[in-house]
């Protein structure tokens, strides 16, 4: 055997001598650890069941027993394993041949030895040699042997004691084991000695949820039971509150979280219990999304952790609802009944719906636990869209109607987008008349005010209209359609005829009343002037009371000023309600503008600025005498002069108020005899039952009663002229009893049916008051003339003495310049300078005389000849002062003033010359060949072709036949002639068209006339009648309704400046401002607060 197989041996031996080590050892350390582990938890369990210890022993014991459980099992269990596995780095070779020589004292270091010198050089020969020696030596040994099962009996007895003792524990009182080792392992819980109570915790459930309290009912049973109970927890002990029947009670106050607790009576501690704390589903916060409706150009608002809105009809609402522990939300509304179930979106809860009433609703959160303890509920209000708000203030024009005013506010509460004035015109032919509407501008202002100025004159109101008008405004309600408010039903009624004639007699009244006052009041003022003027002349100095007395008189004349100027305004609105009532003719509205113009020349701005100067003057302390004096003379002229105008506007405005009087009558008895004669033609006909005939003829007489005292107001007015006019009153009353005689019989011969008769009354009627009209209109031309003749001859005389008292005048002043103040001759030249004072005195007097019935004077007039009586005058005291120089420049501008006076005394005669050579073509149309008038010449040849056809159907012949014939050719051409007349007077720019028709007309006639004439009575010739019939009533019905235009645009246009009165000047004033205060809210406002401030400054504004 070689020395290396023997070393091989030796050292196969030695590992398995680790192997039985290690196995021993694990052996040994298994006795050693279930002796310990077991005699431990005998221990732990029997103190544990012994005293209860308490939770942080129980812990210590718990855990000291894994710490050496641990340490057991990695110190005797784990180590000798992992040995096992890796020997040779656990016990070297050399460590186990010294436990090898140990046991066997024949090897001692032999092995070792060995060992030792294998690790030298083996190539040595000596050292392997002596290695194969003592190998060879120690092979007979078997090392395993050296270990010893059999040396570990011994230690069982540590292993058979505790599980002897273990054993007796489990077969006669295993509780000790169950309770001491389940009290060690729930070592947090606290277990309580037994005791000779026991506790019953009488809650089915020991669970409660966060926040709410929770009462905890206990009894206690057993023989002895303690006095008091106790409760432990969270560090505290309370007292249980004892109920009558014994019980106790404790309530847990709003807790957090759960809740360890042990009951404590006498010393001894219960089990412990653990009180739940579970979570209800809870709501966290959310808001609300209102999406108003699209009408209302509203942005989406926010509210905030309240359930709570109002909120416009028609909004949708949008909850974001944000909880916890919540696995559903739910709204349940009210009124009608509904449910919505939010749906889950990431981490909120979204439910919408739309809100058309007012309605309240709960919030229901639920989990699976609970749902939500208290009731969450809250209240949608609805604000239905309003009806809009409108008022009306308004100023009728109730003197001319020519306009109107309206304005007001309007409102609403989301906006408004049409306003509109909404009239209708009705009268007795059309009482049902549809409603007509004009739109006025509205800005976006939810309260606004509004303004419209009517032009009622376009409307063309007749006498007898009504107009019914209403304001009325829509709202912008875009669910249900605009809803519309309007103001009641308001009304313009136009007056009658005969009502306009009350007011005009009315008016004129007043205007001659004020027309008096207001010349004693300047008779007064002229009288004070000229009393003051002389009390001036013997005074040096002013003192107060004479002051006083000057600023008296100042604030007379701007009292007299104020009172002119209404006089002139009342006479203005006079002339245009005469207008309404009859167009004046030409020679009226010309007088009636004249007279207004010398109104308006009343209020003389040269006397003004002379009383400015006085005002200031006064405003000295010490005035200048001499101008002083100087200006209260030129006052004192003026105020005379103002005086003499006052009584010219006087005599004027009667003699005016007597022809248009005399014009209105004319016009009412032409008026009433086409209507007598129409009735009489209604009558014949039997066209209407006997009772309406013998109404519409009592209405004619009543209309005639109403001409009888008109006509004696005519007289009156006559009565009270400066040089009445002549009128033959015992013929017009003679003449107006014939006529109510005829109207008297007709009635009566009606109500015996006895038409025919009462047609012939009617008849006579009718052209009796035709021609009562007539000499009224021929009294009225002839007073004209005869007038206008006189006042000529008049003026001429006063124009040769003029023009002769200026060339006096001028050669007079030629004489004083050759003489001075000690000539005889200068005395003798100051007495014919008062001659021509004299002169000029008489040439005044006439002069104002005249100018009191020629309306063609202009009021100018009168003050040149006040100025050059002036002149005159203060010539006369220079030459008495023997200041030559200022006498000849005095005499100088009197000359002047007789020079204009002559020029306009001049102007004045030709427009009175041409005026009287229109009368007298007028006059001269009227009496030539008795023509037909314009609107007879259809009636005319109605009757005419009657006439042909009557003739046409006779059966006439010869001679009579002729006779007929030539007469009725005779009448065709005096109605071609007529005809002809309306051409000639109608001829204007543009209006060829029509004279083109009329003379197609004429041409018809004239043939008409040639068979006439020629005797050809045929069938063509009674259609050409026809058709000439036709085509004339036409002419005459456009010529009416030009005419009838013409009048309405003339009146539209002097109306149309009709101004507005004071007080609802300051209306409007007002309700612009306000307007302008609206404008100036600021457009970020949100809708509500928009709605206050305009409330603010509406309240403003009315305040």
């Amino acid at each position: 055997m070689k020395h290396n197989d023997a070393l091989d041996l030796l050292l196969h031996q030695l590992q398995e001598f680790k192997q039985k080590f290690y196995l021993n050892m694990l052996l040994r350390g298994s006795i050693f650890a279930v002796g310990l582990l077991l005699s431990i938890y005998i221990i732990y369990s029997l103190l544990e069941y012994m005293f209860y210890f308490p939770q942080y022993v129980r812990g210590f014991l718990l855990f000291s027993f894994i710490a050496v459980v641990i340490y057991v099992l990695v110190r005797w269990i784990i180590l000798p394993i992992s040995a096992l596995a890796n020997l040779k780095k656990v016990l070297t070779d050399e460590q186990a041949a010294l436990r090898v020589g140990s046991h066997y004292p024949e090897i001692k270091d032999k092995l070792l030895n060995a060992i030792q010198l294998q690790n030298l050089d083996r190539t040595n020969e000596l050292i392997a040699a002596s290695i194969d020696q003592r190998s060879r030596q120690l092979l007979p040994f078997k090392f395993k042997e050296a270990v010893t099962y059999r040396e570990n009996r011994p230690l069982l007895k540590y292993v058979a004691l505790p599980a002897f003792i273990a054993l007796l524990i489990v077969l006669v009182y295993p509780t000790i084991f169950v309770q001491g080792t389940e009290r060690i392992l729930n070592y947090k819980r606290y277990y309580a000695p037994l005791a000779p109570f026991q506790f019953v915790v009488k809650n089915d459930k020991l669970q409660t949820y966060r926040g709410e309290d929770f009462e905890l009912k206990v009894d206690v049973e057993g023989q002895s039971v303690p006095s008091e109970v106790y409760i432990n927890y969270s560090g505290r002990r309370q007292k249980l509150n004892q109920n009558a029947d014994g019980s106790y009670t404790y309530t847990f106050k709003q807790p957090q979280r759960s809740l360890d607790f042990q009951l404590e009576g006498s010393g001894f501690m219960s089990d412990e219990y653990e009180l739940q704390l579970l979570s209800r589903p809870n709501l966290k916060d959310f808001y609300m999304e209102v999406e108003y409706p699209a009408y209302l150009k509203r942005k989406p608002e926010y509210v905030q952790n309240t359930g709570n809105a109002t909120v416009p009809e028609g909004s949708t609402i949008r909850w974001n609802f944000k909880a916890t522990e919540t696995e559903s939300i739910n709204l349940a509304f009210e009124e009608p009944s509904q449910s919505i179930n939010a749906a889950k979106e990431g981490d909120a809860f979204i439910a919408s719906k739309r809100f058309n009433q007012d309605q309240s609703y709960s919030i229901k959160l639920k989990n699976e636990h609970s749902t939500n303890k208290e009731q969450i509920t809250y209240q949608i209000n609805t604000i239905p869209d309003r009806l809009p708000q409108i008022s009306l203030e308004q100023f009728q024009d109730t003197a001319l109607y020519t306009f109107m005013i309206l304005g007001g506010d309007v409102s609403d509460d989301y906006g408004l987008t049409r306003l509109a004035l909404n009239y209708r015109i009705s009268n007795s032919k059309d009482p049902q008349a549809k409603y007509r509407s004009i739109s006025l501008p509205l800005s976006s202002q939810l309260i606004q005010t509004y303004y419209y100025r009517w032009n009622t004159a376009a409307l063309n109101l007749q006498p007898g209209d009504k107009v019914e008008y209403y304001m009325q405004v829509w709202d912008n309600d875009g669910l249900k359609g605009p809803k519309s408010t309007r103001t009641r039903t308001f009304e313009l009624k136009i007056p009658d005829k005969r009502d306009l004639q009350k007011e005009l007699d009315s008016n004129s009244q007043s205007i001659a009343s004020q027309l008096s006052k207001t010349l004693e009041k300047a008779d007064q003022l002229e009288k004070e002037l000229s009393k003051s003027e002389e009390k001036m002349k013997t005074k040096r100095d002013l003192n107060w009371q004479d002051k006083k007395q000057l600023e008296d008189l100042i604030e007379k004349k701007k009292q007299l000023e104020q009172d002119i100027s209404s006089m002139k305004e009342l006479f203005e609105e006079l002339n245009k309600k005469q207008n309404m009532l009859s167009e004046q003719d030409k020679q009226l509205a010309q007088k009636a503008q004249e007279l207004q113009k010398l109104m308006e020349d009343l209020l003389d701005p040269e006397t003004k600025k002379l009383y400015e100067e006085l005002e200031k003057l006064l405003e000295q302390q010490r005035p200048n005498d001499a101008e002083l004096q100087k200006l209260l003379s030129k006052l004192d002229n003026r105020e005379r002069n103002l005086e003499r105008e006052l009584e010219r506007a006087m005599e004027l405005f009667k003699q005016l108020q007597f022809e248009q009087k005399l014009d209105n009558v004319t016009d009412k008895l032409q008026e009433m005899a086409k209507e007598q004669k129409q009735l009489s033609d209604k009558t014949e006909q039997k066209q209407e039952e006997n009772k309406q005939l013998q109404e519409q003829q009592k209405e004619l007489q009543q209309e005639f009663e109403d001409v009888k005292k008109q006509m004696e107001e005519l007289k009156q007015l006559n009565d009270k002229l400066e040089n009445p006019n002549q009128m033959d009153d015992q013929q017009q009353k003679q003449e107006q009893q014939s006529i109510e005689q005829e109207m008297q019989k007709s009635q009566e011969q009606l109500q015996k049916n006895q038409n025919k008769k009462a047609s012939e009354s009617q008849q006579k009627a009718g052209q009796k008051m035709e021609q009562m009209a007539q000499q009224m209109e021929q009294m009225k031309s002839s007073m004209g003339m005869q007038g206008m003749q006189h006042n000529l001859d008049n003026l001429r005389d006063i124009l040769e003495n003029l023009i002769k008292l200026s060339f006096d005048q001028e050669d007079l002043m030629k004489q004083f310049r050759g003489v001075n103040q000690s000539d005889p001759r200068f005395i003798t030249l100051s007495q014919q300078q008062l001659g021509l004072r004299d002169n000029a005195k008489v040439i005044e007097d006439s002069l104002f005389a005249l100018a009191n019935k020629v309306f063609q004077i202009q009021s100018f007039v009168t003050r040149e000849v006040a100025a050059m009586n002036q002149s005159m005058d203060n010539s006369m005291q220079e030459l008495r002062d023997r200041n030559l120089g200022r006498a000849t420049a005095q005499q100088q501008l009197a000359m002047t003033s007789m020079n204009n006076l002559a020029l306009m005394l001049n102007d004045a005669l030709k427009q009175m010359q041409q005026a009287m050579q229109q009368m007298q073509g007028n006059m001269a149309g009227k009496q030539k060949g008795n023509k037909p008038q314009p609107g007879n010449l259809g009636d005319l040849q109605q009757q005419l072709n009657k006439k042909i056809e009557d003739l046409k159907k006779g059966g006439k012949s010869g001679k009579a036949l002729s006779e007929e014939l030539a007469k009725l050719a005779a009448e065709q051409e005096a109605l071609r002639n007529a005809l002809k007349e309306l051409e000639k007077q109608g001829q204007k720019p543009g209006e060829k068209g029509k004279n083109g028709e009329l003379g197609n007309l004429s041409k018809m006639m004239e043939q008409s006339e040639t068979d006439l004439v020629n005797k050809r009575l045929t069938e063509q010739t009674i259609m050409r009648q026809r058709e000439i019939l036709t085509r004339l009533l036409e002419a005459e019905k456009s010529a009416r309704e030009r005419e009838l235009d013409n009048k309405r645009e003339a009146r539209t246009a002097q109306d149309i400046n009709r101004k507005v009165p004071p007080s609802f000047e300051k209306y409007i004033k007002a309700k612009e401002k306000q307007t302008e205060l609206l404008k100036t809210i600021p457009p970020a406002l949100s809708p509500y607060y928009k709605q206050k401030v305009n409330e603010y400054f509406q309240n403003i504004s009315n305040n």
